[in-house]
Protein backbone atom coordinates (compact mmCIF):
# COMPACT_ATOMS: atom_id res chain seq x y z
CA UNK A 1 0.00 0.00 0.00
CA UNK A 2 1.13 3.48 -0.79
CA UNK A 3 0.95 6.43 1.48
CA UNK A 4 2.00 10.03 1.39
CA UNK A 5 1.70 12.60 -1.36
CA UNK A 6 1.24 11.69 -5.01
CA UNK A 7 2.29 13.64 -8.06
CA UNK A 8 -0.86 14.37 -10.10
CA UNK A 9 0.72 15.20 -13.45
CA UNK A 10 -1.60 12.89 -15.41
CA UNK A 11 -5.19 11.90 -14.62
CA UNK A 12 -5.93 8.67 -12.85
CA UNK A 13 -8.45 6.40 -14.56
CA UNK A 14 -10.53 4.32 -12.16
CA UNK A 15 -13.33 1.78 -12.51
CA UNK A 16 -15.14 -0.15 -9.81
CA UNK A 17 -16.95 -3.19 -11.20
CA UNK A 18 -18.63 -6.45 -10.27
CA UNK A 19 -17.28 -9.62 -11.88
CA UNK A 20 -17.79 -13.34 -11.25
CA UNK A 21 -14.17 -14.18 -10.37
CA UNK A 22 -10.54 -13.06 -10.28
CA UNK A 23 -9.69 -14.49 -13.69
CA UNK A 24 -12.46 -12.50 -15.34
CA UNK A 25 -11.65 -9.38 -13.31
CA UNK A 26 -8.01 -9.52 -14.40
CA UNK A 27 -9.15 -9.17 -18.03
CA UNK A 28 -11.01 -5.90 -17.38
CA UNK A 29 -9.19 -2.61 -17.78
CA UNK A 30 -8.67 0.41 -20.01
CA UNK A 31 -8.64 -1.72 -23.15
CA UNK A 32 -11.71 -3.69 -22.07
CA UNK A 33 -14.14 -0.92 -21.05
CA UNK A 34 -17.21 -2.50 -22.68
CA UNK A 35 -17.27 -5.58 -20.49
CA UNK A 36 -20.98 -5.46 -19.65
CA UNK A 37 -20.50 -5.85 -15.88
CA UNK A 38 -22.16 -3.48 -13.39
CA UNK A 39 -19.63 -0.67 -12.98
CA UNK A 40 -18.96 3.01 -12.47
CA UNK A 41 -15.89 5.04 -13.29
CA UNK A 42 -15.00 7.99 -11.08
CA UNK A 43 -11.74 9.72 -11.93
CA UNK A 44 -8.65 11.29 -10.53
CA UNK A 45 -8.14 9.76 -7.12
CA UNK A 46 -6.17 6.80 -5.81
CA UNK A 47 -8.77 4.09 -5.13
CA UNK A 48 -6.39 1.82 -3.22
CA UNK A 49 -5.76 4.58 -0.67
CA UNK A 50 -9.47 5.44 -0.65
CA UNK A 51 -10.48 1.83 0.04
CA UNK A 52 -8.20 1.70 3.08
CA UNK A 53 -9.51 5.06 4.36
CA UNK A 54 -13.15 4.19 3.70
CA UNK A 55 -12.90 0.79 5.35
CA UNK A 56 -11.49 2.39 8.47
CA UNK A 57 -14.12 5.14 8.50
CA UNK A 58 -17.15 2.97 7.67
CA UNK A 59 -16.29 -0.36 9.28
CA UNK A 60 -14.13 0.98 12.11
CA UNK A 61 -10.70 -0.11 13.16
CA UNK A 62 -7.67 -0.65 11.00
CA UNK A 63 -8.19 -1.71 7.41
CA UNK A 64 -6.88 -5.05 6.25
CA UNK A 65 -6.45 -3.44 2.83
CA UNK A 66 -7.26 -4.90 -0.52
CA UNK A 67 -6.24 -8.12 -2.25
CA UNK A 68 -4.35 -7.78 -5.51
CA UNK A 69 -5.80 -9.64 -8.46
CA UNK A 70 -3.31 -8.17 -10.90
CA UNK A 71 -0.44 -6.42 -9.07
CA UNK A 72 0.78 -3.06 -10.36
CA UNK A 73 3.86 -3.17 -12.53
CA UNK A 74 5.79 -0.40 -14.24
CA UNK A 75 2.81 0.40 -16.48
CA UNK A 76 0.82 1.87 -13.55
CA UNK A 77 -2.09 -0.56 -13.99
CA UNK A 78 -3.57 -2.78 -11.29
CA UNK A 79 -6.73 -4.73 -10.45
CA UNK A 80 -7.72 -5.46 -6.87
CA UNK A 81 -10.67 -6.86 -4.96
CA UNK A 82 -12.44 -4.42 -2.67
CA UNK A 83 -12.38 -5.88 0.88
CA UNK A 84 -15.55 -7.75 1.82
CA UNK A 85 -15.61 -5.90 5.15
CA UNK A 86 -15.90 -2.58 3.29
CA UNK A 87 -18.52 -4.00 0.92
CA UNK A 88 -20.62 -5.17 3.89
CA UNK A 89 -20.33 -1.77 5.55
CA UNK A 90 -21.34 -0.03 2.32
CA UNK A 91 -24.40 -2.23 1.84
CA UNK A 92 -25.60 -1.52 5.40
CA UNK A 93 -24.88 2.23 5.43
CA UNK A 94 -27.78 4.68 5.30
CA UNK A 95 -27.60 7.63 2.93
CA UNK A 96 -27.03 9.90 5.95
CA UNK A 97 -24.12 7.78 7.10
CA UNK A 98 -22.62 7.82 3.60
CA UNK A 99 -22.78 11.64 3.53
CA UNK A 100 -21.15 11.80 6.97
CA UNK A 101 -18.33 9.43 5.98
CA UNK A 102 -17.86 11.20 2.64
CA UNK A 103 -17.12 14.43 4.50
CA UNK A 104 -14.64 12.68 6.77
CA UNK A 105 -12.99 10.97 3.78
CA UNK A 106 -12.70 14.24 1.84
CA UNK A 107 -10.96 15.89 4.83
CA UNK A 108 -8.63 12.92 5.29
CA UNK A 109 -7.80 12.71 1.58
CA UNK A 110 -7.07 16.44 1.40
CA UNK A 111 -4.36 16.02 4.03
CA UNK A 112 -2.82 13.06 2.19
CA UNK A 113 -2.88 13.84 -1.50
CA UNK A 114 -5.30 16.55 -2.53
CA UNK A 115 -8.13 14.02 -2.52
CA UNK A 116 -11.65 14.76 -3.63
CA UNK A 117 -14.19 17.44 -2.77
CA UNK A 118 -16.92 16.63 -0.27
CA UNK A 119 -19.52 16.76 -3.06
CA UNK A 120 -17.54 14.33 -5.21
CA UNK A 121 -16.92 12.09 -2.19
CA UNK A 122 -20.69 11.81 -1.57
CA UNK A 123 -21.26 10.89 -5.21
CA UNK A 124 -18.48 8.28 -5.19
CA UNK A 125 -19.61 6.73 -1.90
CA UNK A 126 -23.26 6.62 -2.97
CA UNK A 127 -22.40 4.95 -6.28
CA UNK A 128 -19.96 2.60 -4.57
CA UNK A 129 -22.61 1.57 -2.03
CA UNK A 130 -25.08 0.89 -4.86
CA UNK A 131 -22.46 -1.21 -6.62
CA UNK A 132 -21.67 -3.12 -3.40
CA UNK A 133 -25.39 -3.90 -3.06
CA UNK A 134 -25.43 -5.16 -6.65
CA UNK A 135 -22.38 -7.34 -5.97
CA UNK A 136 -24.07 -8.75 -2.87
CA UNK A 137 -27.31 -9.50 -4.73
CA UNK A 138 -25.36 -11.27 -7.49
CA UNK A 139 -23.15 -13.12 -5.00
CA UNK A 140 -20.06 -11.77 -6.77
CA UNK A 141 -17.02 -9.79 -5.62
CA UNK A 142 -16.52 -6.07 -6.12
CA UNK A 143 -13.30 -5.18 -7.90
CA UNK A 144 -11.44 -2.05 -8.94
CA UNK A 145 -8.92 -1.40 -11.64
CA UNK A 146 -7.00 1.78 -12.08
CA UNK A 147 -4.33 3.26 -14.26
CA UNK A 148 -2.05 5.92 -12.83
CA UNK A 149 0.49 6.56 -15.60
Amino acid sequence: MRSGRHDRVTPITVEFFVAPDDETAAQVGPRQRRHGFPAFAPTDFFPDDAVVDLEGLLAGGVSAGWRDVLPMKNDGFTVFEVPSRLCSALTRASSGRLVEVAGEWAELAAVKDGGVTAKTAVEILTRLADLARTAESLGQPLYCWYLAP
